[in-house]
Formats: C-alpha cells, sequence, structure tokens
C-alpha cells in the first residue's frame, strides 16, 4: 500500500518566537540548544536541537491546537523543573502512555505561549 510513497523526514521545524530572546534564553537554557542570534536575520534565528534544525520565527505568532513537536528527554519530571524555573507553564505532569508505549509523556507551556510536549522512557 505504502511501497510508492517517498518517506520524507523532517529537516526543519520552525518555532513561532514573538519574543526572540526570550526563546532564545528559554530553549538554551532548558534543553541546550544552540541559537544562531540574528542569524540568519533580525526576526529568524537558526537552532540546533541535537537531531534537527530549525528557527525560532519572530514573525509568526503560537497557535492553540496546532501541530505539536515531541521532546525526547531522559528525566522528565527533572525537565519539568527546569521548564518551570525559567518560565514555561506545565500544562500537564509526567503520566505513563498506556497500551501504545511504555513510556511518559507531559505536556507544556514555553514562554511565548507554544505548547510542546515531552517524552521520556
Amino acid at each position: 500500500m505504502y511501497e510508492d510513497i517517498e518517506r520524507s523526514p523532517f529537516c526543519h521545524i520552525v518555532i513561532p518566537a514573538p519574543d526572540l530572546d526570550l526563546s532564545l534564553e528559554f530553549y538554551s537554557n532548558v534543553f541546550g540548544w544552540e541559537v544562531q542570534k540574528n542569524i540568519p536575520g533580525r526576526k529568524y534565528w537558526f537552532f540546533k536541537s541535537g537531531n534537527i534544525g530549525g528557527a525560532l520565527d519572530g514573525n509568526r505568532r503560537p497557535a492553540s491546537g496546532s501541530v505539536l513537536l515531541i521532546l525526547r528527554v531522559n528525566d522528565i519530571n527533572a525537565m519539568l523543573e527546569k521548564i518551570k524555573q525559567h518560565g514555561g507553564i506545565v500544562t500537564r505532569n509526567c503520566e505513563a502512555i498506556g497500551e501504545a508505549d511504555a513510556g511518559y509523556d507531559a505536556y507544556f507551556l514555553d514562554p511565548n505561549g507554544n505548547e510542546i510536549g515531552l517524552y521520556s522512557m
């Protein structure tokens, strides 16, 4: 059924960031991302997250109920504490996923209001 479909992996992710400086501080301090301020431009800054790169886009605004990014972390509870320390808001604490997966997930809002998920085994 899917033999003739090209499987296209993600290669770049854009995160809405009306306050670019706030996003730079949050993602670099919480997740260790490398953010290149003002590269390539004043309102669109590249980042490296480890396995995929992307950009913080100062021209975009967060949208509720849109595409949800999930970040894999080693210690989900420690990460939730770190998120709160750096201005994020936990919207759902760590819960077991259940039958679909042996892992755990949680959700938070970054300081610009983007909803992001965490996953851990």
